[in-house]
């Protein structure tokens, strides 16, 4: 019996070391710093660059990465504006240029030294101020189905939208929402002058299969076969052979200059993890960094080098793309309010 009560002692004696060393090591992993990004969902899911980004990170940081989504980049921003502070952001991933005047009004943001970046010509124009520095790029189009293999394939214009075969057959995306949508907005504005242009959305109301609060619903609706035409990425017929092993996208080519999609990083003053935040911008912006962006996002990168000898080298790029705008605040909430009545006008 005595010996059977000093076996016992001794297995508790051990499970209690044990239980102690597994408290110590919990206390050691949680001691250390959270770095709180906010992102946009696809970036941070499990098929976008942010997972990799972060594994590739945590193993040279000792800090542990926490990732805060909105569907999209204009929702992305209204979290910011209510819970940024509150929650901690450190860094912020995935606003675009009509985002960026009202991310400066809304928020701090520190300033970032890029002047050494080797950018591409094409998105250079894209380095406005000291606050954001842009991390991928991407030209967008209508993007269709191939019936017909042997068909040739012309260019479009956008009055051809208008056409009856697409009547409530384009997904198209909520500019109020969805950057994708406002890209559009801005687009048609830019090419046809707001008068004008203002009647074309008009009329391409009447053609959208629906508005998505996001562009990753929009193109589920097409992929579904909801829609026959959607507005997205010239590369999205890349991700569709290389993902999905199919060759039946394609990206059409417009007559009118398209537009350009630049997605930027920034760290607001806020920050608490500050120069780990900056370490994980400067992993974005190297080359294997811009590869993992690249590959996972199925944007351009902004660094040439990267899609050096890649399929993505091979993406065509039109001849002509429109110049990259940075809208006012004032212009954005005008343009976006004169849309809203023309939607509204257009349900009734």
């Amino acid at each position: 019996m005595k010996h059977f009560i000093l076996f016992l002692a001794a297995v508790f004696t051990i499970l209690f070391i044990v239980h102690i060393n597994k408290n110590q090591s919990f206390l050691i992993r949680e001691q250390k710093p959270i770095v709180k990004i906010f992102t946009y969902a696809s970036f941070s899911s499990k098929w976008g660059p942010g997972p990799v980004l972060q594994e590739m990170f945590e193993k040279v940081c000792n800090c542990q990465i926490e990732f805060l989504e909105g569907s999209d980049s204009g929702i992305l921003l209204q979290r910011l504006k209510i819970e940024g502070e509150k929650l901690g952001a450190d860094l912020v991933i995935g606003l675009d240029q009509y985002d960026l005047q009202k991310a400066v009004v809304e928020s701090n943001w520190r300033s970032l030294d890029f002047s050494t970046l080797e950018i591409d010509p094409q998105v250079k124009s894209a380095l406005k101020n000291e606050f954001f520095v842009p991390y991928d790029w991407g030209v967008l189009t209508f993007i269709e189905k191939i019936i017909n293999a042997n068909q040739p394939l012309s260019a479009m214009t956008l009055d051809q939208l208008l056409q009856t075969e697409y009547f409530h057959k384009i997904a198209m995306q909520d500019p109020r929402t969805s950057s994708v949508g406002l890209q559009f907005v801005m687009w048609i504005l830019k090419t046809k002058g707001e008068e004008e242009g203002f009647k074309y959305i008009s009329q391409i109301m009447k053609q959208a299969h629906s508005f998505s609060p996001s562009w990753s619903t929009s193109y589920g609706l097409f992929k579904s076969g909801q829609a026959d035409l959607v507005f997205s990425y010239t590369t999205s017929p890349l991700y569709n052979l290389l993902e999905e092993k199919n060759s039946n996208l394609r990206a059409i080519e417009m007559v009118e200059p398209n537009p350009v999609q630049v997605e930027f990083v920034g760290i607001p003053t806020s920050c608490r993890q500050c120069d780990l935040a900056e370490n994980f911008l400067n992993l974005m912006l190297s080359i294997e960094g811009q590869k993992i962006i690249m590959q996972k996002n199925y944007m351009l990168p902004v660094l040439k080098k990267a899609a050096e000898g890649t399929p993505f080298e091979k993406v065509p790029v039109p001849f002509r793309l429109m110049e990259i705008q940075f809208p006012s605040v004032s212009e954005v909430d005008r343009i976006l309010k004169q849309w809203s009545d023309l939607r509204r006008e257009s349900s009734l």
